[in-house]
């Protein structure tokens, strides 16, 4: 990985002396969040790197996330499982059950590296209307800066909601 993938990362992330504030030249006439750069505005050569790391090792970074994102936890997981829905009672739970190598496969028949365009409608910084950015996905895990005051400089993942009705129709 170059130098500048790892720079490109930091603005994503909106890490301090990586963001568009620490620039005033790039905070001129800036419409959106000038706390971070969005997938669209990094450099292209360093996106298309990322782009490709995360295709070519799709499989390897869930499986981190899914398996390795809790640093304390004693036990490495080896099944996923997930409410699906509100139950009416305890005993009515619907969920999801996947061993974590199911997932894996499934996530990645799902998807590869994709953009899905999406807009921020609440917070301090919400997007004029007609602005859209890129949310970077890999098979069910979705990318995006933290954004919350407690770690706004850090990358968080997610999985796509409703995933699991997805991935049965596979």
């Amino acid at each position: 990985m170059s130098d500048g993938a790892v720079e490109a990362l930091r603005q994503f992330c909106g890490d301090v002396g990586f963001r568009p504030l620490d620039n005033p030249a790039a905070i001129a006439g800036r419409q959106v969040d000038p706390r971070r750069y969005f997938w669209e505005e990094l450099p292209g050569q360093f996106r298309s790197e990322w782009e490709t790391i995360l295709h070519d090792r799709q499989n390897e970074t869930t499986r981190l996330l899914l398996q390795k994102a809790y640093i304390d936890d004693p036990f490495v997981p080896d099944f996923v499982v997930h409410k699906t829905k509100r139950a009416a009672a305890r005993d009515q739970t619907e969920v999801a059950i996947y061993a974590v190598e199911e997932l894996v496969g499934l996530s990645r028949a799902y998807q590869g590296f994709a953009t899905k365009p999406y807009s921020v409608r609440k917070g301090a910084y919400r997007d004029p209307a007609g602005i859209t950015h890129l949310a970077p996905r890999f098979g069910i895990v979705q990318m995006q800066r933290g954004g919350q005051k407690q770690h706004p400089e850090q990358l968080q993942f997610n999985l796509e909601a409703g995933y699991f009705y997805r991935l049965e129709k596979l």
